[in-house]
C-alpha cells in the first residue's frame, strides 16, 4: 500500500480529498490516502467523510497488485462507493512481491 501515494500523483484533486481502501478478510486492513498541499500521501486515521471508499476481498487483492489478474475483471468484482473515477484508481497499483 506504500505504492499508492505514487499511484495517484497525477490525480488532480482538492486539498483534504481522501480515499478509503479497505482489504477485507483476515490478512486484510485499512488504509487512509488523503491529498495533500503537496501531494497525495498515507495517513493513519482520517476524519470526516471520504470522496471515495474501495473494498477489495484480501483473495483479490494480491491478484490484483501482482498483475494476475486483468484490471477489467478485478472491476467487476470490487466495491467502490462515492467517486468511482477516484476509487478505481486503486486498481493500477502494482505491487511485487518478494
Amino acid at each position: 500500500m506504500r505504492g499508492l501515494p505514487h499511484t495517484y500523483r497525477d490525480v488532480d484533486a482538492p486539498v483534504g480529498t481522501s480515499l478509503l481502501l479497505e482489504i477485507s478478510g483476515e490478512c486484510g486492513g485499512r488504509w487512509f490516502l488523503s491529498r495533500g498541499s503537496i501531494g497525495w500521501g498515507l495517513t493513519k486515521l482520517s476524519e470526516g467523510e471520504f470522496a471515495s471508499r474501495v473494498r477489495i476481498p484480501q483473495e483479490l487483492a494480491w491478484r490484483v497488485f501482482t498483475k494476475g489478474i486483468d484490471r477489467d475483471s478485478a472491476r467487476a468484482q470490487i466495491e467502490i462507493e462515492g467517486n468511482r473515477d477516484l476509487g478505481k484508481k486503486v486498481l493500477q497499483l502494482t505491487a511485487i512481491v518478494g
